[in-house]
């Protein structure tokens, strides 16, 4: 059968969606990276796009087996959906917010029942507006708030944190993405107006528009393609200023730290610090008689991330704990202890020796620029 525009569009962003996954699934192994739900959200959104080519080159003519994976094609989507809002969650928080995560959870269970509802229909020679009524609000709603709600800010953030231009390129992508959802919304609201008898005449501008919806998302995600293949290290930035990296013996000895570039300033005696994650840590074990190490102080302004290895303790000063950031402070104390065991078994003092400890940055904390280390 011959691919129309449409299908040719979503043949492409699959193709675009298949490419991100070998990507960042490369990414992931290779730098033991933790951005999980970016990569089942990719995976989604590419067996999305394989349902839908499938369904148009071998069972377009089989009605009911048709209805069915148009059903799991969309429903694979909003999975989608669901696991680019966890990313973006991850990425400015440590903990999923229980409010929002509770509104995606809601909008796709409804769309899930609408899209399998409309098959049931369909099946039984059914009326399934109602049905679909359903299916486009748990579809479009979530789609949008992700995309343009969420990731869009996001990216802004980053890019007047970074003054990168990777992150500007992104939000336009998602602007790209988001505008095609728009057109399609439209299309989409005069037949659920008309479900409820609500009569309003649609201009032949959308009508023209729809025929082409799918070409916005297509040029977004090949925005993000370009940008990943121009920068294969790139898989996220946090939008938020990190001060200090500190590694620790659990005495409370330094052993390695260095600073970072931020927009605002803070001035850290380092001993003092030092000291007091020590004496912090000592309060814990003798008075209360707990063997568990802090993992965070919390203020305001500031918030003190720890992690606990079998010898040392490595903190970290920043505006804000996120889910990724916690992660990447396990690796990098994980791979500190293996890189220098000799040392650190030795108790060695010279920390010149501890200074090639940078080597491991890059690869872990790709969204830290380096201002100083302390000798």
């Amino acid at each position: 059968m011959a691919l129309g525009i449409t299908e040719w569009t979503i043949l492409l962003i699959t193709i675009a969606f298949g490419i991100l996954v070998i990507l960042f699934t490369i990414q992931m192994i290779r730098y033991h990276k933790t951005a999980w739900s970016f990569l089942i959200s990719l995976t989604f959104g590419f067996l999305a796009g394989l349902v839908a080519i499938i369904n148009e080159l071998f069972f377009s003519s089989y009605t009911n087996i048709s209805n069915f994976f148009q059903s799991l094609h969309l429903n694979l989507y909003g999975l989608h959906f669901f696991f680019f809002y966890i990313f973006f969650e991850q990425l400015i928080s440590k903990k999923l917010n229980s409010i929002r995560l509770s509104i995606m959870t809601g909008f796709l269970i409804i769309q899930t029942i609408g899209l399998w509802q409309v098959f049931y229909c369909r099946v039984n020679s059914l009326n399934a507006d109602i049905a679909w009524v359903l299916a486009d609000i748990g579809y479009w709603t979530p789609a949008l708030f992700v995309y343009l709600g969420m990731g869009s800010v996001i990216y802004i953030k980053t890019y007047i944190y970074t003054k990168e231009k990777m992150p500007i390129i992104l939000f336009v992508a998602l602007v790209f993405v988001s505008f095609g959802f728009i057109i399609s919304l439209l299309n989409d609201m005069y037949f659920i107006l008309n479900v409820f008898t609500i009569s309003i005449p649609k201009p032949d501008l959308i009508n023209d528009l729809s025929n082409y919806a799918n070409i916005f998302p297509f040029i977004g995600i090949i925005m993000f393609v370009i940008t990943y293949l121009s920068n294969i290290n790139y898989l996220y930035r946090l939008p938020n200023d990190n001060y200090l990296l500190m590694v620790l013996e659990k005495s409370g000895t330094p052993l390695y730290s260095v600073r970072f570039k931020t927009r605002k300033k803070i001035n850290v005696e380092e001993v003092l610090l030092s000291g007091m994650i020590s004496a912090i840590n000592n309060v814990f074990k003798e008075i209360f008689k707990e063997e568990t190490a802090i993992s965070e102080i919390s203020s305001k302004r500031l918030s003190i991330l720890m992690e606990t290895g079998e010898k040392t303790v490595a903190l970290l000063i920043t505006d804000k704990v996120t889910y990724f950031l916690d992660k990447a402070l396990i690796l990098f104390l994980k791979n500190f202890e293996l890189k220098f065991q000799k040392e650190i078994k030795n108790d060695v003092r010279d920390l010149m020796v501890f200074e090639k400890a940078t080597e491991l940055l890059a690869p872990i904390f790709p969204f830290f620029i380096i201002e100083k280390v302390s000798e």
